[in-house]
């Protein structure tokens, strides 16, 4: 009898308790609504803000079979069916999943989705959104990722946008020679990222919005345990589309080290290479009402190696350049130039080597193979132009290329020549050597 009434007195005690309980803020019951009934959302304690659609959650919970993702700290701002005002969250731990991960940080503003007819999932065209940005990314699995920070801005929307990545690891489980490769920054801008995203999983050219784009890479290590298999000081490119005007284009490649490691690292010591240092640099123009793409400068230098640069000039290049128009791009002028720094030195010198000839007599074997190779009155030119680099009375090789009209690359296909004197003719070319 005594336990009948203390329960009866406890349940009553209770109920003021149970009484005071505020219901649930109508924007988080939206969200368990636009999350769907595979999603199950659980908390220790949620607050509805003066905002509509807004609410302050505590220890929430999403599962989603095996998968869980725990918040410690989630503000809903603005939640709407087809998006939010602002979404902010913080210490987050995902699990159970394929890719387990913690996040300190995530902050989403101005999220907007276009629903697809027939419930059909969004592509990446139907999604804008004003700001992202992730703190304190670390993942494991297959492929650890670490990132200290991503930024995006205006993605989506025709909107030209910006992405930066800061402190980026990645590793690489395999077989492979590269255990870990780390990028201090990635930054890119005035593109719009998901437009592009959207023509790579359509297969279809993306669109372009006029205006100047830029990809910045800064400080990029490549290793493997404690040793470093390369590194690139930096990568710049640069771009401008301006209506009524030719387009351009430029990149620059700073501070590339290579350092011996399979599968070069063979021919690096045979020739005596310790590391291999490089630059390079790029610019063309496109005029698209005329359809001439000039690249006045395209070089490459190996230090202490060899540098090679080439320059070409084109017409008939149109946009979005399909299989069949590019049988009608027609070469103006050509010019491929060789300067050896020492790479040709020293692979006659191995060569001669490993064969037990002096170099002269390999040098002398080298040059009457050419003359074999470009034999011929027409031919007397270049054939003079190789001997004497083979020989080691030159260090420079240059192959021009001027036709006497401009040749269409459909033309040089359906009329193979057949030999180099006819080639000669056929483009114009001239092989000369300092």
């Amino acid at each position: 009898m005594r336990k009948i009434v203390l329960a009866i007195l406890l349940s009553v005690l209770a109920q003021p308790v149970l009484a005071q309980q505020p219901p649930e803020p109508a924007a988080v019951t939206q969200l368990r609504r636009m999350l769907g009934s595979g999603v199950t959302l659980a908390y220790g304690a949620a607050t509805a803000t003066d905002v509509q659609g807004s609410a302050a959650l505590t220890a929430l919970v999403l599962t989603k079979g095996a998968e869980t993702i725990r918040i410690a700290e989630a503000r809903l701002e603005g939640l709407r069916e087809d998006g939010i005002a602002r979404l902010s969250l913080r210490e987050i731990q995902i699990a159970g999943g394929q890719v387990p991960a913690t996040l300190d940080r995530l902050d989403l503003e101005g999220l907007t989705v276009r629903r697809q007819p027939g419930g059909a999932p969004p592509k990446p065209t139907d999604v804008s959104a004003n700001l992202l940005r992730m703190e304190n990314w670390r993942s494991t699995g297959e492929t650890p990722v670490n990132i200290g920070a991503i930024n995006v801005e205006n993605f989506g929307g025709g909107r030209p946008g910006s992405v930066n990545v800061t402190a980026l690891e990645v590793g690489v489980r395999g077989a492979g020679p590269v255990e870990r490769v780390a990028v201090a920054r990635i930054a890119v801008s005035g593109l719009d990222a998901a437009e592009i995203l959207g023509a790579i999983m359509e297969q279809r050219p993306p669109a372009t919005l006029p205006g100047r784009s830029s990809l910045d890479i800064e400080s990029v290590t490549v290793s493997q345990g404690g040793n470093v298999l390369g590194r690139l000081g930096a990568f710049t490119m640069r771009g401008e589309v301006a209506p009524g005007r030719p387009s351009t284009g430029a990149f620059t490649l700073r501070g590339l080290e290579v350092n011996p490691a399979p599968p070069h690292a063979e021919w690096m010591q045979r020739l005596d290479y310790t590391s291999l240092r490089a630059e390079a640099r790029m610019e063309a123009t496109h005029d698209a009402t005329t359809g001439v793409l000039d690249m006045p400068v395209f070089s490459i230098e190996l230090r202490d190696a060899g540098e090679l640069s080439l320059a070409f000039r084109l017409d008939n290049v149109r946009e979005n350049m399909t299989q069949q128009a590019a049988q009608n791009m027609r070469l103006i002028s050509a010019r491929l130039r060789y300067a050896d720094l020492s790479l040709f030195r020293r692979w006659v010198r191995t060569a001669a080597q490993r064969e037990n000839m002096p170099e002269n007599a390999f040098r002398q074997r080298l040059a009457q193979q050419a003359t074999a190779a470009l034999s011929g009155p027409s031919l007397a030119s270049a054939r003079d132009a190789a001997q004497r680099f083979l020989r080691g009375d030159a260090t420079v090789l240059e192959l021009a290329a001027n036709p006497r009209a401009p040749l269409s690359f459909g033309l040089a296909q359906r009329k193979p020549q057949r030999n180099l004197a006819g080639w000669q003719d056929m483009f114009g070319l001239t092989l000369t050597a300092r």
